[in-house]
């Protein structure tokens, strides 16, 4: 008894492994998380050509002194960048973070 209890537990998990994976046919008419890759598609030489969503990044804007603290502006910047990895644009972001420090 307890040989089959084990073995039915064991189906029973490998089905269900089975049905949550895109590539089981209960999923044929649901794409998940992939799509079909055109591999004749040409890749652009534009070296200006923005590739990708734009990595945000904080650069410090100023430091000033205010009530015996120094005060750190740093504003967020939106960076794109090419296939290459080299920056295209760089755009500046409402954002702004401050940090305080206590001066001696």
């Amino acid at each position: 008894m307890k040989k089959i209890s084990f073995i039915l537990v064991i189906v029973l998990l490998a089905f269900i492994a089975y049905i949550e994976t895109p590539t089981a046919s209960i999923n044929k008419n649901q794409v998940l998380f992939y799509s079909p890759t055109n591999e004749d598609q040409e890749v652009s030489s534009n070296t200006d050509e923005i590739f990708g969503a734009p990595e945000l990044e904080y650069k410090l804007e100023e430091t000033k002194e205010e009530d015996g603290f120094i005060v750190e502006v740093y504003r967020e910047y939106e960076i794109y960048k090419n296939r290459q990895g080299d920056i295209v644009k760089t755009v500046a972001t409402d954002n702004t973070e401050f940090i305080h420090y206590v001066k001696y």
